[in-house]
């Protein structure tokens, strides 16, 4: 028993979109990025994802407002927008560092 609610308990503490609405997941982001003294966000949202998609909205709302830089990326598991997403993250890598 112990070992079932154990995992069940590890099982609820993922913060993860389809948990919605996720405020904790939020806060945790904002958490890591003060932990972590972070100089912005990169959100990654797998396409076709609804959950995730609403709420990557939410995510990036709530860290512009606190002034926290975010580059929000919708891709998938294939590599065909690879070029694409080096180009974003490089531009926004060279934004935080200006």
């Amino acid at each position: 028993d112990d070992m079932i609610i154990a995992l069940a308990e590890r099982y609820m503490s993922i913060n993860c979109a389809c948990f919605t609405p996720n405020h904790g997941r939020i806060d945790d982001i904002k958490r890591l990025v003060e932990e972590y003294k972070a100089d912005g966000v990169i959100d990654i949202n797998l396409k076709f994802c609804s959950l995730y998609d609403i709420e990557g909205y939410a995510v990036e709302k709530t860290l512009k407002e606190a002034g926290i830089p975010v580059l929000g990326i919708e891709t998938d598991y294939n590599d065909q927008d690879s070029q694409q997403l080096r180009t974003r993250i490089g531009a926004f890598v060279e934004i935080l560092n200006s």
